[in-house]
């Protein structure tokens, strides 16, 4: 299972985004399980919230 979408990008901004959520949709349709693709998906979401908060913290 892919994780880690940010660590791979290596920094927060709106094509990291795009990045992580176009990564996420190839892994999840080529998942073996419903259940995998789930899970990626929710990996990609906690992904996209770390970088939310990655550029709240470089905007204070």
């Amino acid at each position: 299972m892919e994780k880690q979408f940010i660590a791979r990008i290596g920094k927060a901004s709106p094509e990291s985004a795009h990045q992580i959520v176009r990564a996420a949709l190839r892994s999840a349709a080529t998942a073996s399980t419903p259940n995998g693709a789930i899970d990626l998906l929710g990996e990609a979401l906690l992904e996209l919230e770390r970088l939310l908060a990655l550029n709240s913290e470089q905007m204070h």
